[in-house]
């Protein structure tokens, strides 16, 4: 039964200060209630949306409930709750890419009493996303050059975690070389992994050095798509990444086989394994001016 809890709270973690970086538990809401707070809605005006606006940034949130009730209750309330906070993101210009959305129902609310109100929340974490500003595209005349020297570099990666699920989201760039062609990808996966911040299970990667590879055979800058492994560890400014990019043109292998990338610094503790897609985005192939 809906039961009014008062004004709804806002726990703000000061040690994610970084520049367009944000960590936010919005809580207190109504015992069986979904309905976003109007101070919920003020912080989400004021501190959130300034910095996912013109696609700055992602979002990660994830739902929760307090005790009472059933766990299918719980879960189902814990998705209208975040499913509440992203619609007013939506309504703000934020696009559904930005956002990704979680519920734990009352998973992680042993111990605590019946009805707490920091059980009763939506946690959010924001990251910006590094924006390559690379010279005016063109099309590549055929025949299209092709090449066996590249280099990958990470732009900037998000990884979130419910129990032994993961989900990770990261941004590269992998260059020709050669012909002096770059390309860009999106590997989405979910998985199994595991973050390790207390309370909230993610970690985000920032924008990394350039790694050298080859291949067997000369393939184009744009044939990196496809099925992929990606394996993470890291905290601060220590990683260790591992891609595994299967799904090359038949017969083309990366040398070596799975590249170990050296990456930027790390927001949290996070460890992960997933299997996924590289994804070309956009389409085309484009003029690598350099850094």
């Amino acid at each position: 039964m809906l039961h009014r809890t008062g004004p709804g709270k806002i726990q703000v973690d000061g040690s994610y200060s970084a520049p367009g970086t944000i960590k936010a538990l919005l809580y207190n809401f109504d015992v069986d209630g979904d309905a976003v707070k109007q101070e919920h809605r003020v912080f989400i005006q004021n501190k959130v949306v300034p910095l996912l606006e013109g696609d700055r940034g992602h979002i990660w949130m994830q739902g929760s409930a307090s005790r009472s009730g059933t766990n299918a209750y719980n879960m189902e309330l814990s998705r209208k709750r975040v499913k509440n906070i992203a619609a007013i993101l939506r309504a703000a210009g934020i696009i559904d890419r930005q956002m990704q959305l979680d519920a734990v129902g009352a998973e992680q609310d042993k111990g605590h009493k019946l009805e707490e109100e920091t059980d009763r929340a939506v946690a959010l974490v924001v990251i910006p996303v590094h924006k390559e500003s690379p010279p005016p595209p063109r099309k590549i005349p055929p025949p299209p050059p092709v090449s066996t020297e590249f280099k990958i570099r990470l732009l900037g990666s998000l990884a979130g975690s419910a129990g032994p699920f993961q989900v990770e989201n990261c941004f590269f760039q992998i260059a020709d070389k050669k012909n002096n062609l770059t390309s860009f990808y999106v590997y989405s996966s979910e998985g199994v992994g595991k973050g390790l911040i207390k309370g909230l299970s993610l970690s985000a990667t920032m924008k990394g050095p350039w790694n050298d590879f080859r291949t067997n055979s000369a393939i184009r800058v744009s044939q990196f798509d496809g099925p992929a492994r990606f394996t993470t560890a890291g905290v601060g400014p220590w990683t260790s990444n591992h891609l595994n990019m299967m799904g090359l043109p038949k017969g083309v292998t990366t040398i070596p086989a799975v590249l170990d990338l050296q990456t930027g610094f790390t927001i949290g503790i996070g460890a992960s394994t997933s299997v996924g897609a590289m994804i070309l985005n956009p389409r085309e192939e484009m003029i690598y001016g350099g850094d």
